[in-house]
Formats: C-alpha cells, sequence, structure tokens
C-alpha cells in the first residue's frame, strides 16, 4: 500500500516525535495537536488545514522513512475533518471550579449535582509544535470530585446553563472537566435544574438559594441513578427504605439489606453496596417485607452493569479486546416482580426476559401489599444474580 503525501504535508522528522513515540499505526495520534496559540473559534480553518498536513505528514513519516518496514501493507483511509476542541469558549459561573477543589483541598460542595475523575492532563498550547515539550502533564487525582449547581450556570445571565466544556471551570480545572462521560453527566444535572426551574418559574440561582429545592435537585438526580459523592438516597416517598429485606441466598461480602442503603456504586472488587447470589441455586430472589401494607404503584431496580470494565469507542484492537459490545456480562437478564397482597394472594407486577439495562422502572395499577419479591431467572453471563438498589413508591 504504497503512500505519496500531499506537496501540503508537512515534513516530518525524527526530533518533532521525541516525545511522541509511535506505538502503534491503529490508535494513539492524540497528540497530533495544534491551534492553542491561536483563536480556535475564529481561526477554525486555518487549524484545521494545519492540522491535516501534520497527519498527512505523519503518514508520510511512517511510510517513507524506513523506520517502519512492517507499515508496508497499512493504509491511511479516513482523516477527520472537523477540529476537536479540547476547549474554546467557558462561561463563568457563581463559583469557577478549581485544581484545588478537585484535589479535594477546598472541601465539598453543598450544591454538588455531579461527579468527575479523569486526572489533570494538561496539554501544551503549542500542541505539535512544541517539539521539546512532552504532549501532556499528568497529575493523579486523590479521589473522584463533585461538581457544584454554580458551575453550571451563568453569573451574569440569569436564565443561561452551560455543561461539559463551557461550564465553569479554571484551565486546569478543565483539563480534568472536558473527558465525555463528565460532560455527560453535567448536562443531566444541568437539565434536571433546568426542568425545576422551570416548573417552579425560578432561576438557576434562586434554585440554588433555595436548601428544599436543591435537596430536591440532588435527590432526583440520585434516583435518575446520577452518582454524587458523599450524598445517598434519602428520599422520603421511597417506600423501600423502610422494608425488612431477606433474600434466597447471599455471596460472600454482600448482604440482602445492601439494596435499600442508598448507595449504588462499589469500590472495584467490593460487594459493600449490591446484594449478590450465586446462580447456581436455581433462582435467586430478594425480598422487601413490610409490617403494614403498603400502597404501591412503582418499583424502580438498579442492576449491576459492570462499570469496573472499560467502555468506550475506539478502533484500538487492543481496547476493543477488553470491551464487551454487547449486555454486559454482570446485568440481569430475565426476572420477575412478584407482590404478596395483604391477603396473602400473590400478583405478578412484571416479567421482563432480554434486559440489559443498569436502571429499570415498572408501572403498574396500584396495589396494597405485604411484600415484593425480584426472582432472577437468568444474567448475561455472570454466575452471581447482583443487585445495587430497590426503590418502592405509591
Amino acid at each position: 500500500m504504497p503512500y505519496t503525501a500531499p506537496k501540503w504535508a508537512r515534513k516530518i522528522e525524527e526530533r518533532h516525535l521525541r516525545f511522541r513515540p509511535i506505538t502503534s499505526f491503529e490508535y494513539g495520534y492524540w497528540w497530533i495537536e495544534w491551534g492553542g496559540a491561536t483563536d480556535t473559534i475564529r481561526d477554525n480553518e486555518a487549524i484545521r488545514f494545519e492540522l491535516l498536513a501534520i497527519v498527512t505528514g505523519v503518514w508520510d513519516y511512517i511510510k517513507n522513512s524506513g523506520k517502519y518496514p512492517q507499515a508496508a501493507n497499512w493504509a491511511m483511509d479516513w482523516v477527520g475533518m472537523v477540529p476537536g476542541k479540547r476547549e474554546s469558549r467557558r462561561i463563568e459561573g457563581d463559583h469557577i471550579l478549581t485544581q484545588q477543589d478537585l484535589m479535594g483541598l477546598n472541601g465539598d460542595f453543598k450544591d454538588a449535582v455531579a461527579l468527575g475523575g479523569w486526572g489533570l492532563d494538561e496539554h501544551p498550547p503549542g500542541g505539535f509544535d512544541d517539539v521539546e515539550k512532552r504532549p501532556f502533564v499528568s497529575t493523579k487525582l486523590p479521589d473522584v470530585y463533585n461538581i457544584p449547581l454554580r458551575s453550571l450556570y451563568s453569573k451574569d445571565i440569569s436564565n443561561l446553563m452551560m455543561a461539559g466544556r463551557n461550564a465553569s471551570c479554571s484551565h486546569v480545572a478543565f483539563t480534568s472537566t472536558r473527558v465525555m462521560a463528565t460532560c455527560a453527566v453535567m448536562g443531566q444535572a444541568a437539565g434536571t435544574a433546568a426542568a425545576l426551574c422551570t416548573r417552579d418559574g425560578i432561576t438557576p440561582r434562586e434554585l440554588y438559594r433555595d436548601a428544599d429545592r436543591l435537596a430536591e435537585l440532588q435527590q432526583t438526580l440520585l434516583g435518575d441513578d446520577q452518582t454524587i459523592k458523599n450524598l445517598k438516597n434519602e428520599d422520603t416517598r421511597d417506600l423501600a427504605r423502610k422494608a425488612k429485606v431477606t433474600a434466597s441466598a447471599v455471596a460472600e461480602g454482600s448482604r440482602p439489606e445492601s439494596v435499600i442503603d442508598g448507595w449504588v456504586r462499589d469500590a472495584v472488587g467490593e460487594l459493600a453496596h449490591r446484594w449478590a447470589a450465586p446462580m447456581s441455586g436455581g433462582k435467586p430472589w430478594i425480598e422487601l417485607f413490610w409490617a403494614d401494607p403498603q400502597a404501591l404503584r412503582r418499583v424502580q431496580i438498579t442492576f449491576d452493569s459492570g462499570f469496573h470494565r472499560e467502555l468506550t469507542l475506539t478502533s484500538s484492537d487492543s481496547h476493543n479486546s477488553k470491551i464487551v459490545r454487547a449486555p454486559q456480562p454482570e446485568t440481569v437478564r430475565d426476572y420477575a416482580l412478584i407482590a404478596r397482597l395483604e391477603d396473602g394472594k400473590e400478583v405478578e407486577l412484571a416479567r421482563v426476559s432480554g434486559n440489559h439495562q443498569r436502571l429499570c422502572r415498572h408501572e403498574f395499577a396500584p396495589v396494597r401489599a405485604k411484600s415484593v419479591r425480584l426472582e432472577v431467572a437468568a444474567t448475561n453471563g455472570s454466575d452471581q444474580a447482583r443487585v445495587y438498589e430497590v426503590r418502592c413508591y405509591g
């Protein structure tokens, strides 16, 4: 597969790649960066052309320098034409998230609404042209961190909210918050806050200042499976919180009561906040029981979805080999929800097959139930049934 570079391609030499090793022909060229010293909005087209010149120059070096004879049968068949921006506009909010915030040096936020955790990952503004500088400086954070609501609305425009790569962060804090998963949970927080503001006819700042509404926002987010560090389910409407929990079996390290302890994540390798039971015993079950019958119309279940495993979009074979591109094995696939009524009769509230979702909600005609039992018939591959949380609402 021969390659002839266009006339406008950069001429790449070994010195340009001193800190930019080529370890794979298919993946890892994130260090092809340029434009940080220009106006990344106004100069977008100039940046795009210069990036293409660098990309084609680097591929020319791989194919024709003689240093990579194993690239002889490789071809470049696609190049992105839209520059990906790590940073452009940022809007100042009532709080500017800083490096010290992310490192836990300033305490936590009472208005925490989202979670981040990517290490500080700073890239030189000169990008590829800074050949004597490493393409990034990484600083590991001591723990995950919270993002406050005040960083998701403008301090100057009363009804303007932002999330992702324009949120109110310092440059260094932004080197962590800019990653896509963190941008996504900021979006969920901002969207939920906007809905509450619209419902009550208030501004985001007024939402922040109202302790009850702020708590409602946080509990709503938790109920939608948003994780906020140091905050757990305290929803007063959740009837499961006052139930007693039993199970057919329990895996070592887990407890049936974990499904109502308010937490829906664990450290890798732990079962502190999950109920787990072996599938080898047939159909394991977990049951919530109340001394007095409860009027129920909705049950919400949070399953294990393999958060310890990488799941991302990539063209790298080595990365893809570690990704399950299918329902995650730990997630319960087939299950039934069964209520025992106050007269002792059992009623099936829901029966599901082929599930792959982590968060499942079931609404049904109101019943007065003494207990609700979740029976697991199959997982998507795991030899354990695993459940993080069960919520019940009237």
